[in-house]
């Protein structure tokens, strides 16, 4: 590997698994730039993002702005030859795009110009698709606008769910970024530019977005829940409160009453649809923490069994 001023940009697990692969491979990596920590839960305990974690294993200086558009003068004063970003989770302003004269690449989880945007993952589940993929491209300021150094293609199979697509991209990103780094080091490396005829968004995961919706088809509603699997969870209402199925198997089954609980169910808890049952694996009843469908079906889903959702 080229020994070159690289700076890394990312934030969560995907952007560690990233991380740690390209460090073992031999990149090295001069400073790490990521999302302030977060307190969480009642006691507002300080939570390092996974690539702070990563970069402090292995004695990386981290830099972690607020505002990147404010304050960027630490990745400035690294005069970086090559930034490297995947899932930072903020808009890099221009003045840190230009700096780097190998220029700064991203590794985007879409086979581009398809899926733009923030969820190209969430969204490739939820829709059903068959194929998705990982780019490795230029960044420019307008949004996974740039030109594509390479790409590789991911199979999904019929239980794909975000976690697990999130870890297949991990590898192929990591895969890409260690087999092109000599060949994108270079002022002369070329680009493929993205037809825009093709392009199509993949919009943020919102709030209203993981009510799921019974209407739909069988097939769409653990679309659905896949695509919210493991977190932050697709749920249904059981007299007012939420209930939340983090990851579930869907069975071709008959059924007498639609939408209804059904209790155990092979190795999790019975959920009746439209025309078969979804055998909840992992669940949350608001207010309790997650347990396993196996679990709630010996306790607290006992009492909903015939009990209709919403």
């Amino acid at each position: 590997m080229k020994q070159v001023r690289t700076v890394f940009m990312g934030t969560p697990k995907i952007a560690k698994t990233l991380l740690e692969n390209i460090l073992q491979a031999g990149i090295s990596i001069d400073l790490v730039v990521t999302q302030p920590d977060r307190k969480v839960g009642r006691k507002q305990q300080v939570v390092y993002s996974p690539v702070k974690e990563c970069a402090l294993d292995n004695a990386i200086p981290v830099f972690q702005p607020q505002k990147i558009k404010e304050d960027f003068d630490p990745i400035l004063k690294i005069q970086p030859d090559l930034i490297i970003t995947c899932a930072y989770g903020q808009i890099v302003p221009d003045e840190v795009l230009n700096a780097p004269r190998f220029g700064c690449v991203n590794l985007h989880g879409s086979l581009l110009p398809k899926y733009r945007g923030a969820a190209p993952i969430q969204r490739a589940v939820w829709n059903q698709d068959k194929e998705s993929g990982m780019s490795l491209m230029k960044m420019v300021s307008e949004m996974d606008a740039g030109p594509v150094f390479s790409e590789e293609r991911i199979l999904l199979d019929e239980e794909e769910t975000t976690s697990s697509l999130f870890d297949k991209m991990a590898d192929a990103a990591s895969r890409l970024l260690i087999r092109d780094f000599d060949k994108i080091c270079r002022e002369d490396a070329s680009y493929t530019e993205q037809d825009k005829t093709l392009v199509t968004y993949a919009k943020k995961i919102s709030k209203d977005d993981e009510k799921i919706d019974l209407s739909r088809s069988d097939q769409e509603i653990f679309a659905q829940i896949r695509a919210l699997s493991l977190e932050p969870g697709g749920y249904v209402f059981i007299k007012k409160r939420k209930f939340k199925i983090l990851e579930a198997h869907y069975h071709d089954h008959s059924i007498s009453k639609p939408l209804s609980f059904l209790g155990k169910y092979k190795n999790g808890y019975g959920l009746a649809l439209h025309n078969g049952v979804l055998e909840i694996v992992r669940c949350q009843m608001e207010g309790k923490p997650v347990v396993s469908g196996s679990d709630f079906a010996n306790g607290q889903g006992r009492s909903l069994i015939d009990m209709t959702c919403e």
